[in-house]
């Protein structure tokens, strides 16, 4: 009886849900951590010297002055960068940029703009984002090769704050969600709702399969309850390449 309740509310979630995250191409994943599924156009104005405050807009909604989001990006998909406001020349480095912090509020440990240079992406100059008024832009075309994790950053070298993660994921890993689909039961590269259908099924009858989260790091803990569901929302969000 637990177990049949207990898929009854996972149910009810699902269904409350099941609309708005098929349409979404971003999903806030965790605070200050966007999976944005498909290029868009990002701009960027700041806070000061303290930090970037991103905006952009897709089917996921309207997200307005984000302040130094971590982003996570798709291969095979194309995001452009545009400063909006004066000064603070924007940069994307490699992880080799010595920054420390959390989501949303990292800061970059280096002064040295030798440093900075020697991290940015090449040509440094496609990979810097001109401060307003300009028709300068990052255009960065997404390949396989660039899977891995970047940072970005204010190239004045007291602007330590200004700074935030990127994270380029293979298309692949944005369709965990897709658990069925085919005349076979296999997944078909959609999601709908024999996915839904598919993970209940797991849910009800109580198999490991569908244990998600529950950890602190968000890792499987060996137990089916809300934090499951939660956790499958959020894949079922992300989408389908």
């Amino acid at each position: 009886m637990r177990q049949n309740n207990m898929t009854k509310l996972a149910l009810g979630a699902l269904a409350g849900v099941f609309v708005s995250a098929a349409a979404g191409q971003t999903t806030e994943i965790s605070p200050n951590v966007y999976r944005v599924e498909t290029g868009v156009d990002f701009t960027m104005s700041n806070q000061g010297a303290s930090n970037f405050l991103f905006n952009w807009i897709d089917t996921g909604g309207n997200f307005v002055n984000v302040v130094d989001p971590t982003l996570i990006l798709t291969a095979g998909e194309t995001y452009t960068f545009t400063r909006t406001t004066s000064s603070h020349p924007f940069r994307i480095t490699d992880d080799t940029l010595v920054v420390t912090g959390t989501d949303g509020s990292y800061v970059r440990t280096t002064f040295d703009d030798a440093v900075i240079n020697a991290a940015t992406l090449t040509p440094i100059a496609d990979f810097t984002a001109d401060p307003a008024p300009t028709a300068d832009m990052i255009i960065w075309d997404l390949i396989a090769d660039d899977i891995g994790d970047y940072f970005y950053t204010c190239f004045i070298f007291f602007h330590q704050g200004m700074t935030g993660r990127i994270e380029v994921v293979s298309g692949a890993q944005v369709c965990a969600a897709d658990l069925a689909g085919n005349p076979d039961g296999s997944p078909d590269g959609l999601l709908n709702f024999f996915d839904v259908s598919a993970y209940l099924t797991l849910f009800g009858a109580g198999d490991m399969a569908a244990d998600l989260a529950g950890n602190p790091d968000g890792s499987p803990d060996g137990l089916l309850n809300f934090f499951d569901v939660s956790a499958y929302l959020t894949l079922f969000g992300m989408g389908c390449p």
